[in-house]
């Protein structure tokens, strides 16, 4: 006991002189001396992937590529919702890009800040885009960290352009013959890609400015697209994060598949967005598979073939539709505050104008309306759910059966389609009609709809999209090309093309081809909420979505509540009043209140 305790002591004797104890240092915070630089960008990456899930649902929800509950507005999520967000930006993403980026500049591994500031200016963009006015010249401080200043979101904008174009000129360097090798698990390695991103990112940031600084989106985007590496193109130029199907230790399944098929659907699918896509060009008349969009099985699983007649399943089916929803007389629409749809018939007697409320399609594909505040029946075998794009989903072919299944499918290996070569497609199409750069107008759009037709069925059939070094297994090629084979689809997209496009040209000035564009546009972002919502508030369009359940919601939300955490625990902040205070680039005067 005496050699114990006078061991104890001498040791207590040599740290206490063979160190220093700096009382103010987290001792679980990773410090730049210990960091390995390829393990912390794996972390980011990830950590990515998990912040943009989050960003996305919320954008979905608010533009109807997804249902959202609450009553009104102000209350489909809370503050405490975003509290989640806030975490996995401010406490993962942007510091461990920070402490990577310092540690790279002091040795020349130029790849990895390149690769770290490019995903630490994406996050940045969706906070500003988001929230307005957030913290970040000092949040990531020490001694800052408790009270951040909120930086101007105006002056942010400029300075993450600038962080692209710095990331641009690091992945233009050659790198110390010594960096630590990388593990890319969006583009496996390849600079070129990283560096079309940054371009891509800029020129959305740019388009997102064509409203209040006309002449500098102009310049911004012409000068992008003269870069050597130019934008988006390629399928596999996509930014995308792939999962697999491993389900423990960890769980690298999607978290939609987590959350959709292992005791039933989770979600609510959102009623409004199965209507445009069944109803859309006119094209439900079809037979199996080629009804609807040729997307729909795609994005979608029905567990039932046939629409419930059960108010205690579907509690719609006992109420009438509001009365402040579209609908037909016979001879006459009434659209109401929403305006006119593109891509649906205006025949009063379409049969798309008799299933504006409950059920939006005939044949069992059904979710919930927008800002719908009912209770949550016993539906999760019932309703539709996720399909294999992009959540690793089953697809729809006519088995109608339940999903509390996790071996179904693609069994998650799905993917986060964080920015698709599409989206590039339709926002040059926006920036040609509106600035006159990036290329024509009708070209891009309709390489924006036959580049989402493409990439839908592809991630499903092949789990790659373009990147041979991810293939996903499994994936749904058996079941696709049988029920659904490659010619078939092929025919069935290029039918839906041209509708799209000649639609598009027969409209006589820019707003109705914007609005066609935007249609298209949304359409194709499913799973990625954080451009419907920018798309959405930038231009208004699409016109004549569906109106909440409630005919008076409140104010549509130009951004979100500030995270309770952040405002509770900063003495700077102040919670917004109300979600009305629109983000700087927001010049729209569209009424988006319905």
């Amino acid at each position: 006991m005496k050699f114990l305790k006078s061991f104890f002591i001498t040791g207590l004797i040599v740290l206490a002189t063979s160190c220093n104890l700096d009382l103010l240092d987290d001792p679980n915070a990773v410090k730049l001396s210990q960091t390995d630089p390829s393990l912390l960008l794996n972390n980011i990456q990830i950590g990515m992937a998990g912040f943009f899930n989050t960003a996305s649902t919320f954008g979905m929800q608010v533009t109807r590529l997804q249902n959202s509950g609450g009553s009104v507005y102000e209350n489909f999520a809370n503050p405490q919702s975003y509290d989640g967000i806030w975490t996995a930006a401010y406490a993962n993403v942007l510091e461990d890009c920070d402490v990577l980026i310092k540690r790279a500049e002091e040795n020349k591994y130029t790849v990895h800040s390149g690769m770290a500031r490019i995903i630490q200016a994406y996050t940045l963009s969706v906070l500003v885009d988001y929230f307005g006015n957030v913290p970040f010249s000092d949040a990531l401080q020490k001694q800052n960290s408790l009270n951040p200043t909120l930086d101007k979101m105006e002056e942010l904008y400029p300075a993450i352009i600038a962080m692209l174009d710095k990331a641009i000129t690091d992945l233009r360097t050659t790198p110390n013959a010594v960096a630590p090798l990388i593990t890319d698990f969006y583009y496996g390695g390849n600079t070129t890609r990283w560096i079309r991103l940054a371009n891509s990112l800029k020129l959305k940031m740019y388009l997102n400015l064509r409203l209040t600084n006309a002449a500098g989106a102009t310049a911004g985007i012409t000068t992008l697209l003269a870069d050597a590496a130019g934008v988006m193109s390629a399928q596999s130029d996509s930014f995308v994060f792939r999962y697999a199907t491993n389900n423990a230790d960890p769980d690298v399944r999607h978290p939609r598949f987590v959350g959709n098929y292992i005791t039933g659907a989770g979600d609510y699918m959102a009623n409004y967005l199965l209507w445009q896509m069944f109803y859309g060009y006119d094209r439900h008349t079809g037979t199996a598979p080629s009804q609807g969009d040729p997307r729909m099985r795609f994005y979608f699983y029905r567990q039932r073939s046939s629409n419930s007649s059960d108010p205690n399943e579907i509690r719609c089916v006992a109420q009438t539709a509001p009365a402040h929803y579209p609908f037909s007389t016979g001879t006459a629409i009434i659209y109401g505050t929403p305006g006119v749809p593109p891509g649906i018939s205006t025949n009063a007697a379409s049969q798309a104008w008799a299933r504006t409320f409950c059920f939006p399609t005939p044949i069992g594909y059904w979710g919930r309306e927008h800002v719908d505040p009912q209770g949550i029946p016993p539906d999760g075998l019932a309703r539709s759910t996720w399909g294999p794009y992009p959540a690793g989903g089953r697809f729809d072919a006519n088995v109608n059966a339940g999903v509390n299944n996790p071996a179904l499918g693609m069994r998650g290996a799905g993917m986060q389609p964080i920015l698709m070569r599409a989206s590039v497609n339709f926002m040059r199409a926006e920036a040609a009609l509106f600035l006159g750069v990036g290329g024509a107008a009708d070209a891009q759009f309709s390489l924006g709809v036959n580049n989402s037709l493409t990439d839908v069925r592809d991630w499903s059939v092949n789990g790659t999209l373009g990147t041979s070094a991810f293939a996903s297994s499994p994936n749904e090629s058996a079941t696709i090309n049988t029920f659904y084979p490659s010619a078939a689809y092929t025919a069935d997209a290029a039918a839906y093309a041209a509708s799209a496009l000649a639609a598009y040209n027969s409209q006589t000035d820019n707003n109705g081809r914007l609005n066609f564009i935007a249609r298209e546009y949304w359409i194709s972002l499913f799973g990625s909420g954080v451009e419907s919502y920018n798309l959405y508030r930038r231009t208004g369009f699409p016109s004549g979505m569906q109106p909440t359940v409630n005919p008076a919601p409140g104010a549509f939300p130009r951004s979100f509540w500030y995270p309770s955490s952040f405002e509770a625990r900063n003495s700077q902040v102040e919670q917004k009043a109300n979600l009305t205070g629109k983000i700087f680039w927001d010049n729209s005067t569209t009424n988006l209140d319905f």
